[in-house]
């Protein structure tokens, strides 16, 4: 797909990742709609890019909101041909000490603002038969735990890869699924706190997030990628190499595991979920009697 004239939406565009995929794909001749809660920094951002970029307020997080959004751009740039589900917030602590109403906010965000977004999209793309390419950011935390501190992100970003497989299972194959699973990446992710239902914080604790993530990959790069890899259809587009290391050791524990308490052949297994499944909702066999 050449994307030249094609049409994409891309939430959390005005900063990050968000705004480099937005930059990148307005370089390739991308009309792109930028989507981002801030009204102000939408437009600036969309104005400072330039190109055939617009700029618009949407809280993800609120299921109405992003229907109507993705029904009205539908219909004022005919139709939508990729999307990425990249808008996100985090926060840092210990699991145990974490206040729900700052739980409740990464889910609302992260987890219920992609299947906000891909849903609401999706259901267009069927209804039109048109193809489409979703992308969703998800994480390397998603992959395997990188290291604690960012319990509640990192629960978010595994449900994320979650609601990307099933989609990726459920929707046709004209509507591809990718998950972006960035590493480290220089953004400004630590200065979404100020969102957060509690405030704020604690200025030094953000400031030296931010030291953390500008040792980051830069966001340009990953957007490139990210775009390479939707383009290709691939699922898994992974950007940092390092985190191959907590995806291996997760593999070599199931496996050791399973070897363990669940021995045999996977083949064998006569309570196979998914064998029993297809089994069921193929109907009776051929040739057997009513």
């Amino acid at each position: 797909m050449e994307l030249a004239d094609k049409s994409a939406v891309v939430t959390g565009g005005a900063s990050g990742i968000g705004r480099a995929l937005v930059t990148d794909l307005a370089a390739r001749g991308c009309r792109v709609l930028l989507v981002d809660v801030d009204q102000d920094k939408a437009q600036s951002t969309a104005n400072e890019i330039g190109g055939k970029v617009a700029g618009v307020a949407c809280d993800i997080s609120d299921t109405a909101a992003v229907t109507t959004l993705a029904e009205k751009t539908w219909s004022d740039m005919g139709g939508v041909d990729l999307v990425f589900a990249n808008a996100g917030v985090g926060i840092s602590g210990p699991l145990v000490d974490a206040d729900v109403r700052e739980f409740d906010w990464l889910f609302a965000v992260n987890v219920r603002g992609v299947w906000n977004s891909v849903s609401a999209f999706a259901k267009l793309m069927l209804g039109s038969g048109a193809n489409g390419r979703i992308c969703v950011t998800a994480s390397e935390h998603s992959l395997g735990l990188q290291h604690p501190g960012v319990g509640i992100y990192t629960a978010t970003k595994h449900a994320v890869l979650g609601l990307a497989e099933v989609f990726r299972a459920e929707l046709p194959a004209r509507i591809s699924i990718s998950a972006l699973c960035p590493g480290l990446v220089s953004t400004d992710l630590h200065r979404t706190k100020h969102l957060s239902p509690l405030g704020p914080g604690d200025p030094a604790a953000i400031e030296a997030a931010g030291m953390w993530l500008s040792r980051g990959k830069r966001a340009e790069d990953v957007a490139r990628l990210a775009i390479e890899g939707v383009m290709r259809g691939d699922f898994f587009i992974p950007t940092n190499p390092s985190s191959l290391k907590a995806s291996r050791r997760r593999a070599e524990q199931l496996e050791a595991a399973f070897a363990c308490y669940a021995p045999g052949s996977p083949d064998d297994d006569p309570h196979d979920t998914g064998r029993i499944l297809a089994e069921l909702t193929a109907g009776p066999a051929r040739g057997a009697s009513s």
